[in-house]
């Protein structure tokens, strides 16, 4: 599986317009077309107005022929017409390959009313990508296991930042995943890791994103 993670800033005090437009003209579009949404998200933390969206292919060429036959439909072409004057600012994307931690998105949420995913970025050494990925699902992730994380997909970037490994974490609640935060770094293996691993990273940046009504995962 790849994925196409999506982000789109939209123009202050138009935020409620484009989500209330896309959820009823544009995704039902996109899904006609073969188009397997996984999440889509406002910012919490970060940069704000924007919507971050994650889609499910099983190739990057079904994603190549879904997307052509979408740019072809006559409908899509007149929703696009009213985003075009001022609502999107900024468009950005990566692609990104799921990795064997975790199968991605076979956990979909609680449906919880304070839920939100911690996504997580990290930038890797090089050539160090696989050896990280190794010892975190040897020593890391039997820790957040053990202390309650909810582990929703673990990926490489392919295309944008490369050496990049990109992560998501469901939580109920900002109190959850603090108490739980404190279970994991307080467990005494943790050291253990930061130690083996530690040194690989050269950056770490993280955003909480809070579903939307239509996101498939909540």
């Amino acid at each position: 599986m790849i994925v196409d993670a999506r982000y789109y800033t939209v123009a202050a005090g138009k935020m409620a317009g484009f989500l209330d437009r896309y959820g009823n003209n544009g995704l039902p579009l996109q899904r006609k077309h073969g188009f397997d949404l996984a999440g889509y998200f406002t910012v919490e933390t970060g940069p704000l107005n924007q919507v971050v969206h994650y889609w499910k292919w099983e190739s990057a060429a079904h994603r190549q022929e879904c997307r052509r036959a979408l740019y072809n439909d006559p409908e899509w072409t007149e929703y696009r017409k009213t985003n075009s004057e001022g609502v999107i600012v900024q468009q950005f994307n990566r692609l990104l390959a799921a990795t064997d931690v975790v199968e991605p998105f076979a956990f979909m949420g609680n449906g919880s009313e304070l839920a939100f995913v911690d996504e997580r970025t990290y930038t890797i050494t090089y050539p160090q990508v696989p050896a990280f990925i190794e010892l975190t699902k040897k020593l890391a992730y039997p820790i957040t296991q053990r202390a309650g994380w909810q582990l929703i997909g673990y990926f490489t970037s392919i295309t944008g930042t490369v050496n990049q490994v990109v992560h998501l974490w469901y939580w109920d609640s900002q109190a959850q995943r603090e108490e739980r935060q404190v279970a994991a770094t307080s467990d005494p293996e943790w050291p253990i890791y930061q130690a083996a691993n530690g040194q690989r990273m050269e950056l770490q940046e993280n955003r909480y994103l809070v579903p939307t009504d239509f996101s498939p995962l909540k």
